[in-house]
């Protein structure tokens, strides 16, 4: 009896801290593992991360700060990318920068994790030298490496609603381990 006792207190251990990682992972927080070039030099294809899923929906996100994402139309993938447009502004991409206009001010948005080189192409949906503006749960999100970069300019402004979480940890690979800024 102490055996079959035993056994069950096991798989009853096994089970729980299952759901117990499920809830936390589907909840809090998320591993995720980057793909492709598009954040670049910043971030490498193959470099995990992890991903907070509440405290988005308690602060609001901030423009320079990194997201992960479903793209619109699919559920399956998940992005990352820097979020540059944040709800309220008037978004512009013109002359190889970005223009924000916000309560009155007009400025080029300064991006000090860029090289200087950098030419912020205007795209399909966000296009040279017209001004959009962003509402209430709407971002602009770029990827750093923005010649290899799938990305607002040609997939739309994103909804609050598909944002997964902020980036806030690197733990792979060791030499890079350390908290996201």
């Amino acid at each position: 009896m102490k055996i079959k006792n035993f056994i069950l207190e096991i798989i009853e251990t096994i089970l729980m801290s299952g759901i117990v990682i499920l809830a936390l992972y589907y909840f809090i927080a998320s591993v995720e593992v980057v793909w492709g070039p598009s954040m670049e030099p910043n971030f490498h294809s193959g470099e995990r991360i992890l991903v907070d899923r509440i405290t988005k929906n308690l602060s609001p996100l901030k423009r320079g700060e990194i997201v992960v994402f479903y793209p619109p139309g699919d559920d399956d993938k998940h992005y990352i990318k820097r979020v540059v447009g944040v709800p309220g502004d008037v978004f512009k991409v013109i002359n190889c920068e970005i223009v924000i206009s916000r309560d009155g001010e007009h400025y080029v948005l300064n991006e000090d994790y860029l090289d200087e080189s950098i030419c912020t192409q205007a795209g399909s949906r966000l296009r040279e030298g017209r001004s959009i503006k962003l509402n209430e749960g709407q971002y602009v999100l770029l990827g750093d490496n923005r010649d290899q970069s799938l990305d607002s300019r040609n997939i739309g402004v994103i909804d609050s609603g598909r944002i997964i979480g902020r980036v806030v940890f690197r733990f792979w690979p060791p030499g890079k381990i350390g908290f996201v800024n």
